[in-house]
């Protein structure tokens, strides 16, 4: 099987710059959040539970890692025939945005506060889940352009 270099660029490129961007925007105002972090919310708004920023990036990181792994495996190895490019594309721009966007929710959301318990209400995920429509389109158009798992 033959893989185009265009297609590991850009799923490589899109992994690397998730991943980056969701250490990067804790990690710039770290000072300013407290130790732990809320990271649950109840129905009504209250945070429910916490866990250290390192722990709570580590975990979003390696779900981001293995599920970009993954289904990059599944349309180099050939799994995925008929339109598995644009499929694996749209899959990853989604997960990408949602995860990414649930780590700048819940940095914003604990800015400033003294405690965990003290962190405001959690939104924007409406706009979040709303955003991820055009991404997944984008990620379906750039991931179908390349023939991905002819054979020779």
């Amino acid at each position: 099987m033959r893989v185009r270099s265009r297609y590991l660029w850009l799923i490589t490129g899109w992994t690397l710059l998730v991943a980056v961007l969701m250490l990067t925007v804790p990690m710039a105002v770290r000072a300013r959040l407290p130790e732990p972090i809320a990271v649950e919310w109840t129905s009504t708004g209250t945070p429910e539970s916490s866990s250290s920023l390192r722990d709570f990036l580590l975990s979003k990181l390696v779900w981001w890692l293995v599920v970009a792994a993954v289904w990059s495996a599944l349309v180099l190895r050939g799994v995925l025939r008929e339109r598995g490019a644009a499929l694996t594309g749209a899959v990853l721009a989604v997960f990408g945005w949602v995860v990414l966007g649930t780590v700048v929710l819940t940095t914003v959301a604990n800015l400033d506060a003294p405690d965990f318990r003290d962190a405001t209400q959690l939104d924007g995920e409406g706009w979040l889940l709303l955003g991820a429509l055009p991404v997944a389109w984008a990620g379906w158009r750039f991931g179908g352009r390349e023939a991905v798992g002819a054979a020779e």
